[in-house]
């Protein structure tokens, strides 16, 4: 087994050296810290993490308690953008899921502090409220794609009505006038937030002879929900004849796409189709290709991180841009 001391005679430095090197020390010369990461690959040494734990007052463990995230493909940003500056810093993170059928939010807390964690960061599958035991208030924490209206925490969401603000700019800067937008359901923030968003590029856009429609076609409440996007999508072209839909969320676009070719219509060519999300593959496995708002889940899980190793104690509310994805639907 290799020993910090065989990595020390390796790279011909002190193995004081090697130890500021592993434990991420910024006072250490960059000449010296090139040849001892040099001489910890070469020669496979990999730290002991219980004995940093034991001579260390930190432990080097961030916790990430995912509310849910495993349910869809998009939210394993999230993980992967925490993840990867917390490996730069020298940090393991902790991923636990929980959900309120199997794993408790309390649990998972009580876990994470047996482990002496520097920091949580907890997220969510979508952007909602969420209000977190009273346990977790001596532990630096911070909430990633939700927000604790009591403002006992910093937070970071998505900035949704900017992001459908710009997309529906972007249709009308492209010469589409009857543009219907197929909503997520209006009882989530998401979906409030698109709507404002929308309306808010026709009022900036001030043409001549153009025309929004806004209905929400996921309906119900939460988990019992319901998509009438084929049914709503096939009558609005009928009735309300746009030239372009702006749809909630990627796999709504799929339906839209199969009604809009059953009816002999080229996405792309007769009528546009715009959505959010960025949906794994699904985008590019469309034919015209799917112009699409992809969520910013990496960058808000590596604000997150930022936040943590950085020790704020501020309690910030902060928005994350989504990033448009030009296609070639609109």
């Amino acid at each position: 087994m290799v020993t910090i001391k065989d990595v020390a005679a390796h790279a011909g430095v002190a193995f004081k050296t090697v130890s500021r090197v592993v434990n991420n020390d910024p006072t250490v010369k960059p000449a010296n810290r090139d040849k001892v990461l040099a001489s910890i690959e070469e020669l496979g040494y990999r730290p002991n993490r219980a004995a940093q734990m034991t001579r260390r007052k930190k432990s080097g463990v961030i916790g990430f308690i995912a509310d849910e995230l495993l349910r869809v493909p998009y939210t394993f940003d999230l993980i992967r953008g925490a993840q990867d500056l917390a490996w730069k810093n020298n940090k393991e993170l902790m991923v636990l899921n929980v959900n309120v059928d199997k794993y408790s939010v309390e649990g998972a807390i009580n876990h994470l502090l047996g482990h002496r964690v520097e920091g949580i960061i907890y997220a969510a599958m979508y952007h909602r409220e969420v209000t977190l035991p009273e346990q977790l208030t001596p532990v630096p924490t911070v909430l990633a794609n939700c927000f604790d209206p009591s403002k006992r925490f910093a937070s970071i969401v998505p900035d949704e009505k900017e992001a459908a603000r710009e997309i529906t700019a972007k249709m009308l800067n492209k010469g589409y006038r009857r543009i219907v937008f197929l909503n997520l359901n209006e009882n989530i923030i998401a979906g409030q937030q698109r709507k404002a968003g929308a309306e808010q590029a026709f009022a900036e856009h001030k043409g001549k002879n153009c025309e929004l429609h806004i209905e929400s076609v996921i309906i119900g409440e939460e988990g019992s929900e319901r998509s009438v996007t084929r049914q709503r999508a096939a009558e609005l072209i009928e009735n309300f004849k746009p030239d372009a839909i702006l749809c909630g969320q990627d796999p709504m676009a799929v339906e839209v796409y199969f009604v809009a070719q059953s009816l002999g219509l080229k996405v792309g060519e007769n009528i546009g189709i715009g959505s959010f999300d960025d949906w794994d593959i699904i985008p590019t496995l469309l034919q015209p290709s799917l112009t699409t708002m992809a969520l910013p889940h990496y960058d808000m899980g590596q604000w997150a991180i930022n936040y943590l190793l950085n020790e704020r104690t501020d309690i910030v509310s902060q928005t994350a841009k989504f990033n448009l994805i030009n296609r070639d639907s609109f």
